[in-house]
């Protein structure tokens, strides 16, 4: 097998880490004494208030529904996120409070921990017909809109909201449009 596919029946619904809300987690790596190594999640977000602090980690976040949300991030100052599909990186421990701007939203992320890599986050839109390689480094893709096959050592079909962890790069391609969140992580040596 090339990878593993996770749908929606697979993700699991928890609390926030600060009890303000919950998330719907869909793939955590894990170290063997259980610590989180990188981790995907979409969150309902319905009013305003503090994120969670995750100490050592870095984070990626963006809207995926809603109009979107104004964060204030100790160190990095105020990041107005209002289009879809816009991915913005800051650190996981930074104290951060979200503003709504109109409405509740739904959110995308990938969290990784600073001691096991660097991690990219970054939005591949697909038209019909088209194809892209997959780098070495792709750790994961999430399907955001539309349908997608992975190619490796066989094709592997994906839908909206699909996930796909890959266990060896390949190639995606799509018969009609999509949206993709690819993941991509360099590991510390020695991680």
């Amino acid at each position: 097998m090339s990878g593993r596919i996770l749908t929606s029946g697979d993700y699991q619904r928890m609390p926030w880490k600060n009890g303000g809300g919950t998330t719907t987690e869909i793939w955590k790596a894990a170290s063997p004494a259980g610590e989180m190594l990188w981790r995907l999640s979409i969150a309902d977000v319905a009013s305003d208030g503090p994120f969670s602090e995750f100490p050592g980690i870095d984070r990626w976040i963006m809207v995926i529904q809603g109009k979107g949300m104004t964060l204030r991030i100790d160190g990095l100052g105020t990041k107005r996120l209002d289009r879809p599909f816009e991915p913005l990186f800051f650190p996981g421990d930074a104290k951060t409070d979200c503003r709504l701007i109109d409405g509740p939203i739904r959110d995308f992320n990938f969290m990784i921990a600073r001691g096991f890599g660097k991690g990219t986050l970054q939005v591949l839109r697909l038209t019909a017909g088209m194809a892209a390689p997959l780098g070495e480094n792709t750790a994961a893709i999430h399907v955001l809109a539309g349908g997608v096959e992975i190619e490796t050592n066989d094709i592997q079909q994906l839908a909206a909201s699909d996930t796909w962890i890959a266990e060896q790069p390949g190639k995606v391609k799509t018969a009609g449009e999509a949206v993709l969140a690819i993941i991509s992580i360099d590991t510390v040596t020695g991680a």
